[in-house]
């Protein structure tokens, strides 16, 4: 399949790879071009049956894509698969320029996860459109969920999750740094997590971080965690639905930037409260 991709960061390096791998034809554009084969011009990506975009943010889907112009010359039969983690607001205008080809995608995974073509993809848009899509997610992901035909509801299930693992990140340090305080060594307490009731990936993965210390380098850099949060609270603001450990965590977070750890990794924010722990 001819493909066009925007967005060579962390999580779009390696899937671009994968997708190459896989026999896909692709035109790649980033902001930043870092090598010959990258596009100077957006534009050069609209000759592809599918567009993916994998960019940082809302303020970066909005210059790249939106702002330029570029979303409204999308030609007649291509599809936008929106893979990156925005606000339903902005994948409802996408879904409103595209209309029957918009693809809401989000994926869950880091960067070493999207290399092996193991991401998660939470779908929704269109039924004809998600069935073109599958053979670019046959080579990116090891499962996809499929969650409805309007695009922004994928977005809500992206945003909820990454929420979540903020909640995560934010008890475990506390968690750590009560046991730490009492004297447990912090190894033993993962083994322990491990192998009882709270032995899942989140817990295993985000709790051996926390043991090493291991901030750096980030594969999902502070702000980064601050953006997701933000996204969850705005949901909710919305919604009418509270999320009042939302508001604290998004706290602690810019207190861990204000500390400089802004370019570590979010799971240092467990670090942040060990230090407020002593």
């Amino acid at each position: 399949m001819d493909v066009g991709f925007i967005g060579l960061g962390q999580m779009g390096r390696p899937m671009v790879e994968r997708l190459k791998g896989a026999g896909h034809r692709l035109k790649v554009y980033n902001r930043t071009r870092s090598s010959p084969d990258i596009l100077s011009n957006p534009g050069e990506v609209l000759g592809a049956e599918v567009v993916i975009t994998m960019l940082a943010d809302d303020a970066a889907v909005r210059a790249v894509w939106l702002d330029s112009g570029l979303a409204a010359r999308l030609p007649a039969g291509a599809i936008h698969l929106n893979m990156a983690t925005i606000s339903m607001g902005v994948a409802r205008q996408l879904a409103a320029i595209h209309k029957n080809a918009y693809v809401s995608a989000p994926v869950f995974g880091r960067p070493h996860v999207a290399a092996q073509g193991q991401l998660d993809v939470i779908a929704a848009g269109p039924a004809k459109a998600i069935e073109r899509c599958e053979v670019l997610f046959k080579a990116l992901a090891k499962q996809v969920f499929i969650v409805g035909e309007e695009p922004a509801k994928a977005n809500a299930v992206k945003i909820a999750r990454n929420f979540l693992l903020a909640t995560v990140i934010e008890s475990l340090g506390e968690a750590y740094a009560l046991v730490r305080k009492c004297g447990v060594e912090p190894q033993k307490f993962l083994e322990i997590l491990s192998a009882t009731s709270l032995g899942c990936p989140a817990y295993r993965n985000y709790g051996k971080m926390i043991v090493e210390e291991a901030w750096q380098p980030a594969q999902f850099a502070m702000p980064l965690g601050v953006k997701d949060v933000e996204l969850a609270l705005a949901t909710a603001r919305e919604v009418g639905a509270p999320l009042p450990s939302g508001e604290m965590i998004r706290k602690h977070l810019l207190e861990a930037i204000a500390a400089g750890r802004a370019e570590q990794d979010w799971a240092a924010l467990a670090g942040k409260i060990a230090a407020d722990a002593g």
